[in-house]
């Protein structure tokens, strides 16, 4: 079995499970849980929604808000969604302050346009926390985990599967951000060192649509792939693969449940099918609003606290029937079809991070 944990580069105390969101009210920022109000009021900043993997964050902080670990902790938590602008974010981010937050998390739009009004929150008393995607303000808390390493592990992976030999392609990311470039850079790395030949490269935007036109303009331009690198691509790649009657390739993509339900099919397998599966895991935004209470009640924490990531073959893939906590903690890491949409992110479960949540209780959670 080849299942690792990437381990993280700073180790935490054990935090135990998560805790409720609903909407806003109560107390001022920096106050305790026995002030009287009744727990700790949680503002969730997010630049854009719509996707799986932003869902399943969202309904993390939620579901870990509700846990017992957390419940008797936090009164509430209420999204503030900002899209693609930063102006937008950043105002609402001032609306957080003004209404005196006990903590801010933080999906941010951007490493540096955020800045200025997150050094305001600091400096009100406000523990700052982006999760994932991070920021160059040094009073923010940034929970993330090493994005070169990502691009590195699944490069190499595929390198092997390969043998060192043949031609590439690439469906990158977001372009101009730093994790894709930090991702790319390294896989690109790693198959210059390993003699493998990138034909060319797409920006699939972290997104299945344009993952899948990127794939099918590779299909048509080249008859000569041997393998796809994909930061996101899980179901639409696969897809373009069966679209075009081509037989598969070794590849790498995220922890799209669709993607591992290939990676474990016969069929698949059959007409050539191997890969890897990693991901962004959605539990960072678990963890941070665990760090963001303790940050409250008086926890130092560095500026980047690397929380590390989830890397799977096929040999590491193990069906959950149902999702309860019990298969969760035994490892299984993969959902029937129906259970979960094709494009759920697998990799949400942490042991620390999401612990006595089980998947009922993910996709039942209310963020209204």
């Amino acid at each position: 079995m080849h299942k690792k944990r990437i381990l993280a580069g700073i180790a935490l105390a054990a935090a135990g499970a998560m805790t409720l969101m609903g909407c806003a009210s109560g107390n001022t920022g920096g106050g305790s849980a026995g002030d009287g109000d009744g727990g700790y009021r949680i503002a969730l900043s997010m630049s854009y929604s719509g996707n799986d993997w932003q869902g399943e964050a969202q309904s993390l902080v939620y579901a870990a808000a509700e846990s017992d670990a957390l419940k008797d902790k936090v009164d509430s938590v209420e999204t503030f969604i900002a899209g693609t602008d930063a102006q937008t974010q950043i105002s609402q981010i001032q609306q957080m302050i003004t209404a005196q937050y006990d903590a801010i998390l933080i999906y941010p739009i951007s490493p540096t346009a955020l800045n200025q009004v997150i050094k305001q929150g600091c400096d009100a008393g406000i523990p700052m926390f982006t999760y994932d995607a991070v920021v160059t303000e040094p009073c923010a808390k940034n929970v993330t985990f090493d994005q070169a390493e990502f691009g590195k592990v699944g490069a190499e992976y595929l390198s092997d599967l390969m043998g060192d030999t043949g031609n590439v392609v690439l469906i990158t990311g977001v372009a101009g951000t730093s994790v894709d470039e930090d991702r790319t850079n390294a896989a690109r790395a790693v198959f210059e060192e390993r003699g493998i030949n990138v034909l060319d490269s797409c920006a699939g935007d972290w997104a299945q649509g344009p993952a899948g036109e990127c794939m099918s303009r590779f299909l048509a331009a080249f008859d000569d792939i041997d393998g796809v690198w994909a930061q996101v691509g899980g179901v639409a790649v696969p897809a373009a693969f069966e679209a075009a009657g081509r037989p598969f390739v070794p590849m790498i993509a995220e922890a799209e449940n669709l993607y591992r339900l290939h990676l474990q099919d016969p069929e698949y397998i059959e007409n050539g099918l191997q890969g890897g599966s990693a991901g962004s895991p959605p539990w960072q935004s678990a963890a941070a609003l665990h760090m963001a209470v303790r940050a409250i009640e008086g926890e130092e924490f560095p500026s980047t606290i690397d929380v590390g990531f989830d890397w799977a073959t096929q040999e590491d893939l193990k069906m959950c029937e149902t999702g309860s906590a019990e298969e969760l903690e035994a490892g299984c890491n993969t959902f029937p079809a129906g259970m979960v949409s094709d494009g759920f992110m697998a990799d949400w479960w942490h042991p620390e991070w999401t612990a006595g949540i089980d998947l009922d209780t993910l996709l039942s959670v209310d963020v209204d």
